[in-house]
């Protein structure tokens, strides 16, 4: 708390208090974008988990190019040729897709808790690809989370220790999702913010419609509703997250968006009864510590 002290005196107060607002915002709409994807893709209401992608990306395009103007212009060809912009679609894509897939398996809770690992991954590959330099004190983080994740994913109430292909999944997403976060940064020195997002939006769109788009014709009006909603928290969540990193620190951006997971993790306990074991529990405390001290430690 008292390096987040420190990182709120250090910004102007009007800056400031806009980025807390958007920020939070931003945790509010991902955390509902969360919570209804688990009612729409579970029991339920059974809806497949590509169509609530499909939406996102849908929806992400029609904001990007409808609504959104940044400082730079959003610019539509190079993301299809462009390699790194190719790229950073895929894994967006990719993770993504793997993050929708496991929330009607894992638990709103736990799956968003596990997609949130990515900066432990992002961190690792920073190291390799970017040269970033690992410090004892965030390597020791670093494992700490990493324990935590075996406990996680690994506690099973009914088996002991179980390690499930819904677990690797889960994983997997988060490994991707960290290496887009590394293209990202790699980016934005020649792109817009706006330019990225929609490479993510596009390259998911393009293949996911084919799996996806025959089953629009079974939704009901309320779903289809419920999906726009849906794709309409996702992609106002991902550009306030954006806008609350330009007017925050890191850490303390970093510290308010630990938020997420939390208030998908309550809501998925209140409303869908998911519950964690005492060794899981054990192992979110340990990923969300460790995350929170890898986001705000000096690189």
């Amino acid at each position: 708390m008292k390096m987040l002290s420190l990182a709120l005196t250090s910004i102007p107060v009007p800056t400031l208090r806009r980025g807390v607002v958007v920020m939070l915002l931003s945790v509010l709409a991902f955390s509902a974008n969360s919570l209804l994807l688990r009612y729409l893709s579970g029991a339920e209401k059974g809806i497949a988990p590509e169509v609530p992608l499909l939406f996102r990306a849908a929806v992400g395009m029609f904001i990007v190019l409808v609504f959104f103007r940044g400082r730079r212009p959003t610019r539509i060809v190079p993301v299809f040729r462009e390699k790194l912009l190719i790229l950073r679609g895929l894994t967006g894509l990719l993770g993504t897709a793997a993050y929708y897939w496991t929330v009607p398996t894992l638990g709103a809770g736990t799956a968003t808790l596990i997609c949130n690992t990515y900066v432990i991954f992002a961190s690792i590959i920073a190291v390799m690809a970017l040269g970033e330099h690992l410090t004892v004190p965030r390597f020791l983080w670093l494992a700490t989370s990493f324990v935590g994740i075996v406990f996680l994913v690994g506690s099973s109430a009914d088996a002991g220790f179980a390690f499930g292909v819904n677990e690797a999944v889960a994983l997997g997403g988060a490994l991707l999702a960290a290496s887009s976060v590394v293209l990202v940064r790699r980016l934005v020195e020649e792109h817009s913010i706006a330019t990225i997002y929609l490479s993510q939006c596009i390259w998911i769109f393009l293949p996911v419609v084919v799996i996806a788009g025959p089953q629009l014709f079974e939704l009901s009006a309320v779903d289809l509703g419920l999906l726009i909603v849906g794709g309409s928290m996702a992609g106002f969540g991902q550009l306030a997250m954006n806008e609350g990193y330009r007017c925050l620190s890191v850490s303390t951006g970093a510290s308010l968006q630990m938020l997420w997971p939390v208030l998908t993790m309550t809501g998925g306990w209140l409303i869908f009864d998911e519950r964690l074991t005492h060794v899981q529990m054990l192992g979110a405390i340990l990923i969300l510590v460790g995350i929170w001290r890898v986001s705000v430690s000096k690189r």
